[in-house]
């Protein structure tokens, strides 16, 4: 009987530690030096809705800058130059490398789109004066 005890308060102890360790295969959180970059508040939104099966929360969401467009251009490229493998892992948890990146889209109102690799459209920014208060 105490054996069974022993061995199950070390495989609690295992799985509290294997929690605690951002460096685990199962976690999927951004690295705490490595905010994650979006251009879009759609983009936000998909970010926060994964959370980490060891974790919870991935990252502390911060507020939304506008992104030029040359720099919304560059980010697949800088995601693999500039960015921990960690980052990407949680990355693609939110992106799937088979819809993303997405191509953008802008109408003549303004408004701008995300074409997924599938087809799909998502609207991710419209002209202020076209918002419905």
């Amino acid at each position: 009987m105490r054996i069974r005890t022993l061995v199950a308060r070390i495989e609690r102890v295992e799985q509290a530690a294997k929690a605690q360790s951002k460096l685990s295969p199962d976690c999927i959180c951004f690295p705490e030096n490595e905010s994650p970059f979006f251009a879009f508040d759609i983009e936000l939104e998909f970010l926060t809705r994964v959370r980490c099966p060891l974790h919870g929360e991935r990252f502390k969401p911060l507020y939304h800058l506008y992104v030029a467009k040359w720099l919304r251009a560059k980010q697949p490229q800088l995601l693999w130059t500039h960015h921990s493998e960690q980052y990407r892992r949680a990355w693609f948890v939110s992106f799937p490398q088979d819809l993303w990146p997405a191509e953008e889209e802008e109408d003549p109102s303004g408004r701008i789109f995300l074409k997924l690799k599938d087809g799909t459209r998502l609207l991710a920014s419209e002209p202020a004066w076209t918002r419905k208060n």
